[in-house]
C-alpha cells in the first residue's frame, strides 16, 4: 500500500470558500515540493492538495514522490526532504494516472501557484507525454489576491507566513510542509474571501489573474531561502 503522509485530519473541515465563491466543480489547493525551480528539468518530490468539494466538504492528499535522481543539498536546505526520505516512494510516472485524473475536471488554488506550481507541474506531466493544459481551468491564487491588497514592504517579504499571520492572525507552524502549507493556503483563501467581496466573482478574479503588474510583483518575490537549516522558501 502507498504511504500517504497526512499532518492534518480534514475528514471533519469544511470549507467555507463556496459560501462566498460559488463553484461549478471541484476546487483543488495544492501545494508542490521540489528539486529546484526549473520546471520540466527538476521533478516534484511531494505533492499536497485538497480538493474542496461545491458543498464545502474537503478531500486531502499529500504523497512524496521519488524523483528518480538524488536530491540536491540545496533543495534539502529548503525543504527538509532528503532521498532516504523517498527512497521507498511511487514515481511520478507511476502516479500520473491517478493524479490526472484528480486534477480533470477541477480548477485549482494554492498560494503562488501562477508563478510556479500550475507551470511546475504542467513540466512534470510532460515527462510522462501528458498535455496538462490549465488554460481552460479557474484559477484562485491567494498570492495574487494578497498583492492586490497589500503594498509591498521591503522588509517584511509577502509570504505564506507574512499572509497567515496577516489574515488569520496566528504564525504558520507547520511552514514548508506539503499538508501544512496547504492547510494555510485553503485558510487564506477562506479570510481574504471573506474580507474582500470583490474577491467573491470569478470574472473579476480571471482579471487580477491576467494583470501583467500583479503578474511580475508575485514573481519578484518569489525565491529560495537558503539556510542551515530547512526553513523553506519565500512563497
Amino acid at each position: 500500500m502507498r504511504d500517504i503522509i497526512a499532518l492534518t485530519d480534514t475528514r471533519m473541515l469544511k470549507s467555507t470558500i463556496p459560501q462566498f465563491l460559488p463553484l461549478a466543480r471541484p476546487l483543488i489547493v495544492f501545494d508542490l515540493e521540489t528539486t529546484g525551480l526549473s520546471a520540466g528539468e527538476d521533478h516534484i518530490i511531494e505533492m499536497a492538495y485538497e480538493k474542496i468539494m461545491p458543498n464545502g466538504d474537503i478531500i486531502a492528499y499529500c504523497q512524496r514522490i521519488n524523483p528518480g535522481r538524488p536530491i540536491p543539498e540545496d533543495a534539502t536546505r529548503v525543504n527538509g526532504i532528503r532521498d532516504e526520505d523517498v527512497a521507498d516512494m511511487p514515481s511520478f510516472a507511476s502516479l500520473c494516472f491517478e493524479l490526472w485524473n484528480a486534477f480533470e475536471g477541477a480548477d485549482v488554488g494554492g498560494f503562488n501557484i501562477t508563478g510556479f506550481d500550475l507551470p511546475f507541474l504542467k513540466g512534470e506531466f510532460a515527462t510522462v507525454g501528458k498535455n496538462f493544459d490549465y488554460a481552460s481551468k479557474r484559477v484562485l491564487d491567494a498570492k495574487i489576491l494578497y498583492h492586490k491588497t497589500e503594498a509591498r514592504d521591503m522588509m517584511k517579504p509577502r509570504t505564506l507566513s507574512a499572509a497567515c499571520k496577516l489574515y488569520c492572525g496566528r504564525e504558520h507552524t507547520s511552514a514548508h510542509t506539503g499538508a501544512g502549507d496547504v492547510r494555510v493556503t485553503v485558510e487564506i483563501l477562506e479570510k481574504q474571501l471573506e474580507k474582500y467581496p470583490e474577491f467573491r466573482n470569478w470574472e473579476y478574479i480571471a482579471e487580477l489573474h491576467g494583470n501583467k503588474k500583479l503578474l511580475e510583483s508575485a514573481k519578484t518575490e518569489h525565491a529560495p531561502l537558503i539556510s542551515s537549516q530547512p526553513t523553506g522558501t519565500l512563497f
